[in-house]
């Protein structure tokens, strides 16, 4: 009985999952940047950000937030610029702040008075974004926001260390005491909306849970939509080294090549996940993000079942 009611709650948490995906692509594919042509742009962002960051991926999301010159390097001699991502969006109008913090491992265990770090108040904007803290550092977040009328708090967690569950949880009472909407997703390429506030981020910001479109010419990709990508800017890249390659969505074979082709680009960018096992998610953060890519384009090819059988093999504990 036990084995069944497990069964059922993976059913039940792979058909939520579904549904989200579904939903999700009706709410947020209205603007789109195509990748393999020179149309397609983001407009301005309405919403005010302010950054806390300490890392390489609060660079990374920095730089794709801004579409700064260079941020994609991995196509290296084979990059189409324009034809890209670049010069169709850019958001640095709507950043109010970015305030680089010393990494967890150069801070002390415990910090006595966190302000000796941060500031007390910050800017009045609409969300801050974090990631990469000192734990300590992620605990003071709420009365800093309290003060400055922050309204939301989006945690970015690529590290099974970056905001463990115990401090989450004093994140999340202490922000929602405060009436602060806050989420943290794991990896950060899983951002989805859970209130109207992070929906409106989505839509203006466009990075969160990728979602792209993919066009054909006969059976070959010509262009791909992208309408969010992931925080880090890796869908961009992805989109790029598929263009060219040839569809045969019903050949399970093909199928195969195709989910390794996604993944070896995955890891080429390259993913800044971690490679730790994550109990949270019982994987580790860079599989979790590996799957999540691929199940961007079987939404992308209406390939329902083996969009079902992705999800279920992600959350499927690995240990």
């Amino acid at each position: 009985m036990l084995h069944d009611e497990l069964k059922r709650e993976t059913l039940d948490v792979v058909n939520r999952e579904y549904r989200g995906w579904i939903s999700y692509r009706e709410v947020f594919r209205s603007e789109k940047v195509v990748v393999g042509g020179y149309e397609g742009s983001f407009p301005k962002a309405d919403l005010r950000l302010f950054i806390f960051f300490s890392g390489d991926f609060g660079v990374r999301i920095i730089d794709n937030l801004t579409n700064a010159s260079g941020h994609c390097r991995s196509c290296g001699h084979l990059c189409i610029e324009r034809q890209c991502k670049y010069g169709k969006y850019g958001f640095s109008e709507g950043i109010d702040g970015v305030l680089e913090l010393p990494t967890p491992e150069s801070l002390p265990s415990i910090i006595d008075n966190p302000y000796t770090i941060l500031p007390a108040k910050i800017p009045s904007v609409d969300i801050v974004l974090a990631t990469g803290l000192h734990n300590d550092l992620y605990l003071e977040l709420p009365e800093i926001l309290r003060r400055s009328d922050v309204e939301g708090l989006i945690v970015f967690r690529d590290k099974s260390i970056d905001a463990p569950l115990g401090v989450l949880k004093n994140i999340v009472e202490s922000c929602s005491s405060y009436g602060i909407k806050v989420v943290a997703p794991k990896p950060s390429c899983s951002l989805k909306p859970n209130s109207n506030l992070i929906m409106d981020f989505i839509k203006q910001y466009r990075i969160g849970t990728p979602l792209v479109t993919l066009r054909r010419v006969g059976e070959t990709i010509s262009s791909i939509e992208v309408h969010v990508s992931a925080p880090c800017g890796i869908t961009y890249y992805v989109a790029r080294q598929l263009l060219g390659c040839d569809v045969k969505e019903h050949d399970k074979n093909w199928l195969r090549q195709f989910y390794d082709k996604i993944a070896l680009h995955h890891h080429s960018y390259p993913c800044t996940g971690s490679m730790e096992y994550d109990y949270e998610l019982g994987d580790t953060i860079l599989h979790w993000s590996s799957y999540i890519e691929r199940e961007t384009y079987l939404l992308s090819l209406d390939l329902n079942n083996e969009l079902i059988e992705t999800i279920n093999e992600r959350i499927t504990p690995k240990r």
